[in-house]
């Protein structure tokens, strides 16, 4: 359904597939690389939802995050400010779980971390780095 030709239906179905990965996110983890393609579609509102699941996987299974990240980075910069705002949020989620793969992702794509992506990174330093009594 996120390939059908009425934007209505592919609405819906990223809705769908955007509360799917909170409640089973499981489910949607060899589906990847269909949301992956649905990050191009030309529906802002399939774009940010497709983000939003993707953030959601990326969180529950942050080992599975490299298959699609630099999909997601590549949402920075796209013309819809929800779905930037989303993409932000997503790429947090990750740094919260596995800082190190966002860490290595920026540094590799040669690109600068959001400053809110980059608070997340600085705040996980402080609680590896803390002193222990």
């Amino acid at each position: 359904m996120l390939e059908d030709t009425d934007r209505d239906i592919r609405s819906k179905a990223a809705a769908t597939v955007a509360r799917l990965s909170e409640a089973h996110p499981a489910r949607l983890l060899r589906a990847t690389f269909r949301l992956k393609e649905a990050l191009s579609d030309e529906s802002a509102y399939v774009r940010w939802y497709m983000i939003y699941a993707l953030g959601e996987l990326g969180t529950h299974y942050p080992a599975h995050a490299r298959l699609f990240l630099n999909e997601v980075v590549a949402r920075l910069d796209d013309d819809n400010r929800v779905v930037r705002i989303f993409t932000c949020k997503a790429l947090r989620q990750v740094a919260t779980r596995n800082p190190a793969v966002i860490e290595e992702l920026f540094q590799n794509l040669k690109k600068d971390i959001p400053t809110s992506v980059a608070r997340v990174l600085r705040g996980s330093k402080r609680v590896v780095n803390k002193p222990r009594r």
